[in-house]
């Protein structure tokens, strides 16, 4: 069994993710620990042949940087950027989310529109910290909310919202992984499967309503009671009137264009594949059979890009050149996401040529029982995240992994697998939120103007609390067998119970009226 376990077919084939993971544990630097896994990797596929392994490892680059998939998820994501990048220049994005705060009335109305505001940005997490945060801040002040507070409810809104979102910069990343992952011959698309497990996503559905909860209750347990506390009582500063660039509405219609123009054109290209069948199916079917998903996405990115170009030029909100200047701070603001991207591509098409897969396969069959595979998924992703502070690192390094597991352990594309390929998103995401060096951590905190330290102690007790939930009643269960659409209300009652039953409202000093503030 150890000569197994260190031979360059047997247990040597998992090296390469878990030096991915050490390094990064170790240095705090993405890049280079997944470039040198790479490295450690193409090595052991060769049998340390330098040479041959050289060869593989520019191979495996050249097919990485030259698909077509990827390019086009790549263009995808730049041009979500550049157009964030653009409107947030031009003041339509926090023009969009103050529309929000016109249902603030109080402390419980300022945390809902600053919940609703997470909503609205849903196409990138990035710019939901950052715009929600500094444009909920001085509404959060007036009403005595905490900037803790506030931090958390933008951090609980923005990758778990992203990653769920058919149209966001997360969700390119995310069908890529997986279609890299699936076997050959097996008789699923990538899209396909990532609809498929929408309804396993507990943490990110539980942590939607648990958010919800403790804005709506008004209710807090741990440090984050004691922040709020300690808020509620603090001088009320005078409201700042403040005129933005350009109206709401220019950031709404480019928006409402990418939404709608992605949705028509995937479900054409699922219609025009399934042809005669398409009049008996649902939606979900409908656009889980589309083939090439990126392509829609990227033509839905880039009319919402020209119209909201358009619109900003029209409006003289911004001059031709601070609107291209702005297009460019925007896409390069995700240049080195695209770097990890590339690398994590790279890694998962080592780690398959290595054959990590097969020897997992055989070396867990009869050993793991498929049920507890969701479960296992899940905790795994959470501490590589929380570890390395990187969800997107996390998924690159386990997706190959658990998928060609679940598929071995399911005998297809059936609820281990579907469960099994949530928990590594899921667990991606819980991990991110509980890290003190999650890159959205940091954004949250500095958007909502409280120290990074503080946003974790504060956040720390609910993710962890929306993580316990997410197993208990989401992975275990599910990998049982038990339906996600019983396992999804009962989570959702949990999470709200929870908040009842273990928050205490806050004895506030008289509030000031929306006019009066």
């Amino acid at each position: 069994m150890l000569s197994t376990l260190l031979s360059l077919d047997g247990g040597l084939t998992l090296l390469a993710p878990f030096v991915a993971i050490i390094l990064a544990l170790a240095t705090k630097r993405i890049l280079p620990s997944l470039a040198a896994a790479s490295l450690v990797g193409v090595l052991i596929a060769t049998d340390l042949d330098p040479i041959h392994a050289g060869i593989l490892l520019l191979t495996i680059v050249r097919d990485v940087v030259w698909s077509g998939e990827h390019l086009t998820i790549s263009g995808f994501s730049i041009t979500v950027a550049a157009m964030v990048g653009l409107l947030g220049r031009a003041g339509a994005t926090r023009a969009l989310v103050r529309l929000v705060e016109r249902v603030a009335k109080g402390r419980r109305g300022a945390m809902t529109a600053s919940w609703l505001g997470g909503g609205l940005v849903f196409f990138d997490d990035y710019a939901n910290c950052l715009v929600v945060g500094s444009a909920m801040g001085p509404l959060c002040d007036r009403f005595r909310v905490s900037r803790a507070k506030l931090a958390y409810i933008v951090d609980a809104t923005a990758a778990p919202i992203a990653s769920l979102a058919l149209v966001s910069t997360w969700v390119g990343y995310e069908v890529g992984q997986i279609g890299d992952a699936i076997p050959a011959g097996v008789d699923i698309q990538p899209f396909e499967l990532f609809l498929g497990a929408l309804p396993y996503r507990f943490y990110c559905l539980f942590t939607i309503a648990f958010v919800g909860a403790v804005v709506l209750s008004g209710r807090d347990f741990g440090p984050m009671w004691k922040a709020e506390s300690e808020a509620a009582t603090r001088e009320v500063p005078q409201r700042e009137r403040r005129a933005d660039g350009a109206r709401a509405w220019v950031a709404a219609l480019p928006v409402l264009v990418l939404v709608t123009a992605t949705f028509a054109l995937l479900y054409s290209g699922g219609a025009a594949a399934l042809g005669d069948q398409v009049s008996g199916a649902r939606l979900f079917e409908i656009l889980g059979a589309v083939e090439d998903p990126y392509t829609p996405m990227l033509l839905g990115a880039l009319g919402a890009l020209t119209l909201a170009l358009l619109s900003v030029l029209g409006t003289r909100a911004l001059a031709p050149v601070g609107a291209a200047d702005a297009m460019w701070d925007g896409a390069r603001a995700v240049f080195q996401a695209l770097a990890v991207l590339y690398l994590a591509w790279t890694l998962g098409d080592v780690i398959e040529a290595c054959g990590a897969g097969e020897f997992l396969k055989s070396l867990l069959a009869g050993r793991l029982p498929p049920a507890m595979l969701p479960l296992l998924t899940f905790l795994l992703a959470a501490l590589t995240a929380f570890s390395t502070g990187s969800s997107f690192f996390t998924m690159g390094a386990l997706i190959p992994l658990v998928v060609p597991l679940a598929v071995s352990l399911d005998g297809g594309a059936g609820p281990v697998l579907l469960a099994s390929t949530a928990a590594v998103l899921d667990g991606a995401v819980l991990g991110d939120h509980a890290s003190p060096i999650s890159d959205t951590t940091v954004l949250s905190a500095l958007g909502s103007g409280v120290d990074v330290l503080t946003h974790v102690r504060t956040q720390l007790p609910y993710a962890l609390v929306a993580g316990a939930i997410a197993v208990l009643v989401g992975s275990l269960p599910a990998g049982l067998g038990v339906t996600p659409w019983l396992l999804l209300p009962l989570g959702a009652a949990t999470s709200i119970a929870v908040v009842l039953l273990a928050g205490r409202p806050q004895e506030t000093a008289a509030e000031p009226s929306a006019e009066a503030a």
